[in-house]
């Protein structure tokens, strides 16, 4: 499918990921693309990458299920979310394979593009990733970088308080406004203010934890 503008967004989470497609259509404008690589329809992807003693890896459930095996368990990584932008090496033990944060991030990246084109048959070449408020520019470059390597050729970043008013319907055409978004992630707690003023929305202030 030919597509002129960006319709699809991905929350790359600390625990769980997801993709949707905006359709435009007045039924149903947003839908969520159900996972498929952990054979139970999810709407979420957890966050996790297992890579074997052969060097093969598991995505998502398959991975995050392997960390209650103390046999496995030093070959399963969650949470590189948190460091994103850093030079953190994640090893695994059991190939002595070593990956970044934003090579893990691409992986899971990587899953929610295949979902799309095994549940519909389009290949995903661009789609927006929403980012924490407080991400500085190292971490929203190694977010970028993540999507390059997952084969994305356009990834505009949008902070997850400003994603979420939008979602919820908020009406930038006010003359002003100011909205307290609360984001209870799986793996943060943050809290931003919201400003929408002449037709634009910003984040004045943010913080969590």
């Amino acid at each position: 499918m030919n597509r002129s503008t960006i319709d699809f967004g991905i929350d790359l989470g600390t625990t769980n990921s997801a993709i949707a497609v905006f359709s435009g259509s007045h039924g149903e404008m947003t839908k969520i693309i159900k996972n498929t690589t952990d054979g139970n329809d999810a709407d979420i992807t957890p966050s996790a990458i297992y890579i074997n003693k052969r060097g093969d890896m598991r995505v998502g459930s398959r991975a995050k299920i392997r960390i209650i095996d103390e046999d496995t368990a030093e070959d399963v990584h969650i949470e590189f979310k948190r460091q994103m932008g850093t030079d953190h090496l994640y090893s695994f033990k059991s190939s002595g394979q070593s990956r970044k944060p934003e090579e893990l991030s691409a992986e899971i990246l990587k899953s929610l593009r295949a979902d799309v084109q095994q549940r519909t048959g389009e290949v995903v070449e661009a789609s927006v990733i929403t980012v924490p408020a407080a991400f500085e520019l190292h971490q929203c470059d190694a977010t970028r970088k993540a999507a390059l390597l997952a084969g994305f050729k356009e990834s505009p970043l949008l902070q997850e308080p400003v994603a979420a008013a939008l979602a919820y319907g908020f009406q930038v055409d006010q003359e002003k406004a100011h909205w307290l978004v609360y984001d209870f992630g799986g793996g943060t707690f943050d809290a931003a203010i919201i400003k929408s003023e002449e037709g634009t929305i910003n984040v004045v202030h943010h913080g969590g934890d």
